[in-house]
């Protein structure tokens, strides 16, 4: 799945989302206006710059003002309240933030009844704070509700409805509901298709969010055209040495190797792979691209190119997350699979054997999962003549889907 732009342009891969209702107040009284505008262009301006310290600040200020001029009940408040959670948020606050969001919603709803677009967007927010921290059971009705409000609200081409649509479909694919994301994606990148100009930010973030779906699914054909135009958007805004476009490299890249096109996808990780050396030569991301760029040589047969590539992802892992993370098991499961196919099996054995372990502590000695890394080890036992072992192993993965077969077949209702 591709990653789903925060509220920040260059945030990590959270679903969290702003409206373009998220900084707008109503009129105010002339004779506060002066101090009202002040005070929130400065909030707006902090917030630009990404200063979030000083942001929140004055939008405690900008609030503190607002209650007392305009009363706590008022519309300007819920903004103001709205604005100093999203500050909260991109300081990791997320408990403060929570209450904030809460009490916004509440004031909106009684100024503007439940079926107004403020309304639409508080609750779009709050539901994305609960995304956020992966409590998807309560980030539904909020996504939903809010949906429903712009489809009878808003124009048929309003950029909010498509945000809303987006959001709920990023929803729903991490839930893993892809069927019912992906109409909702397609009518996201309708609309900012017919709103934006053919190169808007907007349209790129929805091309790549359904790419990603295809990806997942393995429409390899229909996920290439749109992650191809959303990287031509993105390399004409940014740059092509922009860091940001290095997820994108990586992401064709993927399907490119699916698709078997490997010269194409070589030229995209050597560019993925130089600006990871760059500029985030220890950070996750670079450890996927090296991964990935390993793949792609597997593929090919070049083996000793693609191990100090795994090599490089699994150290970069080991730092981040540890040693026990199971982040590692993906890159482990590629390095076994190098050490075998170049004649090495005592190696291929161990590091499959870590694999396991790592699995087992991860998810349970009878999780499915394990069956089919317990056959490649018990291949690889066979292969360093370790018989008795092999069995053992192959037996223990028999036992594993004879388990889940059975458990499959329990009825659950009596």
């Amino acid at each position: 799945m591709s990653s789903p732009v925060r509220k920040i342009a260059c945030g990590a891969a959270s679903i969290i989302f702003i409206t373009s209702l998220l900084f707008r107040f109503a009129p105010g009284a002339a004779a506060q206006q002066d101090n009202w505008d002040e005070l929130n262009a400065r909030v707006d301006l902090l917030y630009g710059q990404r200063k979030y310290t000083e942001a929140l600040s004055a939008a405690q200020r900008l609030l503190d003002f607002a209650e007392e001029k305009f009363g706590p009940e008022a519309p300007k408040v819920a903004s103001c309240l709205n604005k100093l959670a999203v500050l909260y948020e991109e300081a990791g606050n997320l408990a403060d933030a929570e209450p904030l969001y809460e009490r916004a919603l509440e004031i909106r709803e009684q100024a503007s009844g439940p079926e107004n677009p403020e309304v639409a967007a508080s609750l779009n927010n709050l539901g994305a704070l609960y995304a956020d921290q992966g409590k998807y059971a309560q980030a539904q009705p909020l996504y939903e509700r809010a949906l429903a409000i712009r489809e009878k609200v808003l124009d048929a081409d309003d950029p909010d409805l498509a945000m809303s649509l987006n959001n709920l479909a990023v929803l729903y694919d991490l839930e893993g509901r892809g069927t019912d994301a992906l109409p909702l994606y397609q009518r996201a990148l309708a609309i900012r298709e017919r709103v934006f100009a053919p190169d808007h930010p907007e349209v790129a973030k929805s091309l790549l969010s359904l790419a990603g779906l295809y990806r997942e699914v393995n429409r390899y054909s229909e996920a290439e055209p749109l992650y191809r135009r959303a990287l031509a958007i993105e390399e004409k805004k940014l740059g092509p040495e922009e860091p940001e476009i290095a997820k994108m490299l990586d992401d064709l890249g993927v399907v490119y190797i699916a698709e078997g096109k490997y010269a194409d996808a070589e030229v995209l990780y050597k560019r993925a792979a130089a600006l990871a050396d760059r500029n985030f030569a220890m950070q996750p991301l670079a450890a996927t691209i090296f991964s990935d760029f390993a793949r792609l040589d597997v593929a090919e047969g070049h083996y000793a190119s693609a191990e100090p590539l795994d090599i490089r992802a699994l150290s970069i892992l080991e730092q981040d997350f540890g040693s026990s993370s199971p982040r590692l098991t993906p890159v482990l499961d590629g390095l076994s699979e190098i050490f075998y196919l170049q004649g090495r099996y005592t190696e291929a054995m161990t590091t499959l054997k870590r694999e396991l372990e790592i699995q087992e502590k991860a998810l349970g000695p009878d999780d499915p999962a394990l069956a089919p890394i317990l056959d490649n080890y018990a291949g690889l036992l066979l292969r360093t003549n370790h018989t008795a072992e092999a069995a053992l192993a192959e037996a223990r993965a028999k036992a594993i889907r004879a388990k889940a077969t059975a458990a499959a077949g329990r009825d659950a209702a009596n």
